[in-house]
């Protein structure tokens, strides 16, 4: 018995589309100053190690992690995360 052949009916599959508000993260540990500009422009951050974090506003200000509780989504748009010995930061990006 010979084996029907149809039509193809396969589709190009369709281009992802980022659906939630944050769709990319960058792990900053410890020792390291990040700038989040450009396409590195942070729009929020969790801190899991509050320690020797100082997080830099995207229209200026700093909050020194110590003002910070660990484990918290902030919402606040960031330009550079600055952490010394101790301290991990994540940025959230659009």
């Amino acid at each position: 018995m010979a084996t029907p052949t149809y039509p193809s009916t396969h589709r190009s599959q369709p281009d992802y589309k980022s659906t939630g508000d944050y769709n990319r993260v960058t792990k900053v540990a410890s020792s390291t100053t990040f700038h989040a500009t450009g396409s590195n422009a942070g729009a929020a951050f969790i801190c899991e190690v509050v320690t020797n974090v100082v997080i830099t506003a995207a229209d200026g200000g700093s909050i020194p992690g110590t003002s910070l509780t660990a484990d918290t989504l902030y919402p606040i748009g960031t330009r550079k995360v600055t952490i010394g010995a101790s301290g991990i930061v994540y940025v959230l990006h659009r």
